[in-house]
């Protein structure tokens, strides 16, 4: 029970996940894009470094000046110009391994207003923790949250997800992996009864949030990003063996939650003995590389500022492995086509933001940060 806590309420809202043990027949897809030659759309340039495992950096709404970062082990970072200033340390709190930690922010979008933000983190006993916090009248945190909005039972150390974002329709979402171990053994990304596998969303104005499943069929969603010219959700899911995926999703609450496939699928080829469960359509992934260039892909966002304009529109990701970054460019029918490898590249790429112009920003797990200028 404590592994549902604040997420059964969730479940027997959506009114569909009883149907989750039918299986479906799938229409197989159109080939995903791959890599279709080499870029220059842009170059880095180091703006940081001595960070402990930085796995986000980003701006905060208001704070034009300063980047947000959290470092793994529990500390949340304000950086300007290569200084940094502790605003929360919650090193105590927080379990810390190769997939846990402290792994995602969000900032509520009245955050210059209301000060509110949220993250997620590992609690001591391995388990997925996302609570609410205060900004003070100094800019710092307060330590303790005013409530914690999300728990969810951890089996495995690995595949915990990470990302939190908030939506164009104002709700929280959160991304979360299947649990860990090797394809998905307890079969939790196609069973939507569960959390796990999933990426969640939640009304947090709300004195009690109800978790809502809004996709299924994931193995570990590290990072996802909305467009907010389209309201689109782009996703990166980490692959097994075989394949990394990009997912390119259009959010449709009063249809049942969309499948993204696994673990009946690694990208679109079929896992042995599994099948597709439950009445959301399948979604195929948009763009695929395989391990031999790298693996494990690092999601990132559809540029949109105004310094490098031949990245104009542009989605940009990348490998935590190789450190190889790509973009691509969607078209009108929701697939993707010109995928460019980039000359750049971020070793141990952890995190795509951007900073208050809409900018790009990159965290390196090496400890360090990279801001994308123009070549």
């Amino acid at each position: 029970m404590r592994a549902l806590l604040l997420f059964t309420s969730a479940s027997l809202a959506t009114g569909i996940l009883a149907c989750g043990s039918t299986e479906r027949r799938v229409v197989h897809p159109l080939p995903a894009a791959t890599e279709s030659g080499t870029a220059h759309h842009f170059d880095v340039v180091q703006i940081a470094t001595g960070l402990n495992r930085p796995t986000f950096v980003g701006a905060a709404p208001g704070d034009d000046v300063g980047l947000w970062v959290l470092e793994q082990p529990g500390r949340v970072l304000r950086v300007v110009d290569g200084e940094t200033r502790t605003l929360l340390d919650m090193t105590d709190r927080v379990r810390t391994g190769t997939e846990q930690g402290l792994l995602g922010i969000a900032f509520d979008p009245d955050f210059a207003r209301n000060g509110r933000v949220f993250l997620h983190w590992s609690a001591r006993d391995g388990d997925t923790r996302v609570g609410e916090f205060r900004s003070r009248h100094d800019g710092t945190l307060a330590r303790s949250p005013v409530r914690v909005v999300l728990r969810v039972e951890q089996p495995e150390d690995n595949h915990n997800g990470g990302q939190l974002a908030f939506g164009p329709d104002g709700r929280l979402y959160i991304g979360l992996g299947d649990g860990g171990g090797a394809f998905d053994p307890q079969l939790a990304a196609q069973d939507l009864r569960r959390p796990l596998g999933k990426i969640l969303s939640a009304d947090v104005g709300a004195e009690r949030p109800r978790w809502r499943v809004d996709l299924y069929g994931l193995r570990n969603p590290w990072r996802f990003s909305f467009d907010p010219a389209l309201g689109e959700l782009w996703i990166a899911d980490v692959g097994q063996d075989r394949v990394e995926e990009v997912n390119r999703v259009q959010l449709e609450p009063d249809e049942p939650p969309k499948n993204l496939g696994w673990s009946a699928y690694e990208g679109a080829d079929e896992v042995e003995g599994r099948s597709a469960q439950g009445a959301g359509e399948l979604v195929w992934p948009v763009a695929t590389y395989d391990h031999d260039d790298g693996c494990s892909i690092t999601g990132g966002l559809v540029y949109g500022g105004a310094g490098i304009r031949s990245l104009n529109r542009r989605y940009v990701y990348g490998d935590f492995c190789s450190g190889t970054l790509w973009s691509l460019r969607g078209t009108p029918e929701g697939r993707a086509i010109d995928v460019r490898r980039e000359r750049a590249s971020v070793p141990g790429l952890t995190h795509i933001g951007a900073d208050a112009s809409e900018e790009l920003v990159f965290a390196s797990g090496a400890g360090d940060l990279y801001r994308a200028v123009a070549p």
